[in-house]
């Protein structure tokens, strides 16, 4: 009897763990798409003096999510994140729009696949 309920408990934490971490990594990902969509914008509207205000802001929420969704996360999805913010950068040094809201579109994607890619669902436990 003690077995089953450890077990029980054990299948209860593991279960609340995993909510948990799935709400956190939802809502970092979101505010981190919202501060993409601002350097867009910026990029967008050739105000590159906010553009670069903007992205050191995303830079700077993005390494610190970054160190709790390693433990959470493949490292392949923030290898990819890490690829793609060093491209804007570079094409914002440039100026060249098109090269930096494509890039930021690409950011914008996958911080919006990684929530759900980690959902519990039939589709990702299938």
């Amino acid at each position: 009897m003690k077995t089953v309920i450890a077990s029980v408990v054990l299948f209860a934490l593991l279960l609340g763990f995993g909510t948990f971490a799935y709400y956190y990594i939802d809502n970092t990902a979101k505010h981190l798409a919202a501060e993409a969509a601002t350097v867009e914008k910026s990029v967008q509207s050739k105000d590159w003096g906010s553009a670069e205000r903007s992205y050191t802001k995303l830079q700077s929420s993005w390494n610190k999510a970054s160190i709790k969704w390693t433990v959470l996360l493949d490292h392949q999805e923030l290898d990819n994140i890490n690829i793609t913010m060093s491209r804007v950068k570079e094409f914002m040094d440039t100026r060249d729009i098109p090269g930096s809201r494509s890039e930021l579109a690409e950011l914008k994607m996958l911080l919006k696949h990684i929530p759900e890619k980690e959902a519990i669902n039939v589709k990702n436990i299938l």
